[in-house]
This record gives C-alpha cells, sequence and structure tokens, in this order.
C-alpha cells in the first residue's frame, strides 16, 4: 500500500509527457471518478496549439492543450469498472 502512495506522489511531481501517452489507453483525470479514454491527438499548424482528447464513454469528453490533469494511468480496476458499465452507459 505505500508503495502505491509513493507512486503516485512520483506520478504527480512528474507529469506525462505526449510520449507516454498510448491512444486508446485509459486515463485518471484529476476530479473524475472513472477513467477516460485518451481517444485523439492534434497539432494545429496555424495557432501552434496542441490538444488532447479524453472521452468517457458517450457521456463526456474533455480536451486539454496540456497534460497536467491527468493523474495516470487507469489502475486494472479502474479499467474492469469501466468494461463492466460500458454497455449501460452506452444505452443512456
Amino acid at each position: 500500500m505505500n508503495w502505491i502512495k509513493i507512486l503516485n506522489f512520483i506520478d504527480g511531481i512528474f507529469p506525462l509527457e505526449e510520449k507516454d501517452l498510448k491512444l486508446g489507453s485509459l486515463y485518471k483525470i484529476k476530479g473524475e471518478d472513472l477513467p477516460f479514454r485518451y481517444i485523439q491527438y492534434s497539432h494545429l499548424k496555424k495557432t501552434d496549439k496542441k490538444t488532447f482528447h479524453f472521452k468517457h464513454h458517450q457521456l463526456k469528453e474533455y480536451v486539454f492543450s496540456d497534460l497536467t490533469k491527468i493523474e495516470r494511468e487507469a489502475t486494472p480496476e479502474e479499467i474492469r469498472i469501466y468494461n463492466l458499465i460500458k454497455n449501460h452507459v452506452n444505452n443512456i
């Protein structure tokens, strides 16, 4: 249990970089109970803005220009819960 706290602390100090994100993987966002799927990265050449798109089923989507609000990759338990509720949430 203490190792998890230490690793979470280290993750908070060293935020994720672009290269660490994997399309289709689940990530925990600050202030959200369930993880969000990383679905798209875009770099708009005219404005030099980077955007990272995260989606939780059909309910909610986040678009960030930086990764400060991304806490970490989802744990196996969070992934399991996400997959259990997937069909129900998509029917809402």
